[in-house]
């Protein structure tokens, strides 16, 4: 008796018809490649004084949103990072968080994990809220897709109507966006005419436009090119 073969596969497949191989090629090509999948992701700088006594820098936060169908609604959290972000901190962040999705909707439901990771080590507390106008431009262009201007940032706290509130240390932080590269850094509406503030020697010393901004909407075009 004899005894029953083995199913040669790689011959079975040699002989498909050479149509329905090229079939499946063509397929295969339309099927998006793992870097499709990669999560979106913003780099925002941020402007703080960290003490009275230490000068006043720019930082940057990396946002990066998954994508993902889970958790719905979307959740905020906490990248790997060495900064400690206090009671104020924590506060100007989910203000501008909220405010991003607020903004947004109806008409984008974000879904998944939004992280923040920090380029910088140290506390965020001291002056946090100064920061909340570039944190709420950062989730709106993470969640909307948009990319920000690298030579462009921002000063300001926010308010639940979109406008851009009041700041300290304007002058300081020109000179740090100077020395960090920027070419223009965006202040709330009425601060960088203030009589105590050198205008033109300003400018002149730092090379950096100083431009005033009234709302999100308004700071959000001028960082991206394009409206909310």
């Amino acid at each position: 008796m004899r005894a029953p073969t083995t199913p040669n596969h790689a011959h079975s497949i040699s002989r498909l018809p050479v149509a329905f191989i090229g079939l499946l090629a063509s397929l295969l090509a339309w099927l998006p490649s793992p870097a499709a999948f990669a999560s979106r992701s913003v780099t925002v700088p941020i402007s703080v004084a960290v003490s009275t006594d230490q000068p006043i820098g720019f930082r940057t936060f990396v946002m990066k949103w998954d994508e993902g169908d889970q958790p719905n609604p979307l959740a905020l959290r906490w990248g790997r990072s060495q900064v400690p972000v206090r009671a104020g901190g924590a506060g100007s962040i989910q203000h501008a968080f909220s405010f991003a999705l607020e903004r947004l909707a109806p008409s984008i439901r974000p879904t998944g994990v939004l992280s923040l990771h920090a380029t910088f080590v140290g506390p965020f507390s001291a002056e946090s809220s100064t920061a909340e106008a570039a944190m709420a431009i950062g989730f709106l262009a993470l969640l909307k897709g948009d990319t920000l201007i690298r030579e462009i940032t921002i000063t300001g706290t926010l308010k639940s109507d979109g406008t851009i509130g009041p700041v300290t240390h304007v002058v300081e932080k020109t000179s740090a966006a100077a020395r960090a590269g920027y070419r223009m850094l965006l202040v709330p509406r009425g601060q960088f005419y203030a009589p105590r503030i050198n205008r033109v020697a300003l400018n002149l010393e730092s090379k950096v436009l100083v431009r005033e901004v009234d709302t999100i909407d308004e700071a959000y075009e001028i960082m991206t090119g394009k409206k909310l």
